[in-house]
């Protein structure tokens, strides 16, 4: 839909230049002719075709001025569509903390894992990672990941970011799903010391800031939230709800209710404020995917979309008049030949 309320020009000098030429031909028109409608030959005078192919020349002339003039003043308006949005932006932030690493009552040999268990350079050095009984958190939270990955659309874009004290980056937001994937396997290189999720999330909307979209955004906290660090979460917070950006908190609880701080209890508080808050009591193999399955069903994909864009206006008439106006000169320049004139404007035969 065009909103002609919104038409604009990009310079007025043309219209300017025209108007006053106008002028100019109709005050040295008047004060030839002495008065109105002197020269009544130019109608009278002319072949018997009658109406304007007696005059086509001069009136298609006028017309190209005034097209071209169209033209030179660059309009525009603002077109406006709805669109059926089936893409969205998935960013993950996945704590990577030392406690990321407490053992689940999961049986390692009795779970099909896509990623086998690295020691990597914070854990600790054993013969052979396989023979660790019990699958930790960290390992569920990959595994839940990888299938929801598979999950996504060939449009969608996902950024994967871990975390501790620090920030790391793994994936930018990216199509590539398949190499988003890999960087899962990657994981235990980072799995040790604290919890900074307020870095995590300024990061993440840092991300987003640098790869804008049209998608529907949506940003994916996994975290055990045993953390000291929640001085900057409530600004770091503010930023997601003002970017209207859809939030999930992934929360798995400590093995103790007991053993939750109330830092972590005041980052929950503050988390739900937010968006939506899933509690993964005693990490399985099932419920950590079955949390963001259920988060793939909220944020569908079907959705409708006001777009805006800016329409030349002169654009579709451009080609047009640059050849109408090429050929509009050669036909006057016929015509002002001495062989032709004089039978256009008699009628007699050369």
């Amino acid at each position: 839909m065009i909103i002609w309320d919104t038409l604009q020009f990009e310079r007025l000098w043309p219209a300017a230049l025209a108007a006053l030429a106008a002028v100019a031909l109709a005050v040295a028109w008047f004060r030839r002719s002495r008065h109105v409608f002197a020269n009544l030959v130019l109608i009278t005078g002319t072949r018997r075709h009658r109406g304007l192919a007696d005059r086509l020349i001069p009136v298609s002339g006028i017309s190209l001025l005034l097209l071209l003039t169209w033209v030179m003043m660059d309009p525009s308006v603002v077109h406006e569509e709805e669109v059926e949005q089936r893409a969205r932006d998935f960013v993950i932030l996945v704590d990577t903390s030392r406690s990321m690493r407490h053992d689940t009552r999961v049986h390692r040999d009795a779970t099909e894992l896509h990623y086998a268990r690295r020691t990597g350079a914070f854990l600790e050095a054993v013969d052979d990672p396989e023979a660790i009984p019990f699958v930790a958190r960290f390992e569920l939270a990959r595994e839940s990941l990888f299938r929801f990955l598979a999950m996504r659309n060939a449009d969608d874009r996902v950024a994967l970011l871990y975390f501790n004290d620090e920030v790391f980056p793994v994936s930018a937001l990216m199509r590539d799903i398949g190499f988003v994937t890999e960087q899962l396997g990657t994981m235990d290189d980072y799995v040790n010391w604290g919890t900074n999720i307020a870095e995590a999330v300024q990061s993440g909307l840092g991300l987003l800031e640098r790869y804008p979209g049209d998608n529907r955004r949506t940003m994916i906290l996994l975290t055990d939230a045993e953390t000291r660090f929640t001085e900057d979460l409530e600004a770091q917070f503010a930023r997601v709800a003002n970017a209207d950006i859809s939030f999930y908190l992934l929360w798995i609880t400590a093995d103790e209710p007991d053993l939750a701080t109330d830092d972590a209890r005041s980052f929950l508080n503050l988390a739900s404020s937010t968006g939506s808050v899933y509690t993964i009591r005693d990490p399985d193999a099932a419920n950590l995917t079955d949390a963001l399955a259920d988060i793939s069903l909220n944020d569908g994909y079907r959705y409708q979309e006001v777009r805006r864009s800016q329409v030349d206006l002169a654009k579709p008439v451009r080609q047009a008049v640059r050849w109408s106006l090429f050929a509009w000169l050669l036909a006057v320049a016929l015509v002002g030949h001495p062989v032709t004139h004089r039978a256009l404007f008699t009628g007699q035969t050369p």
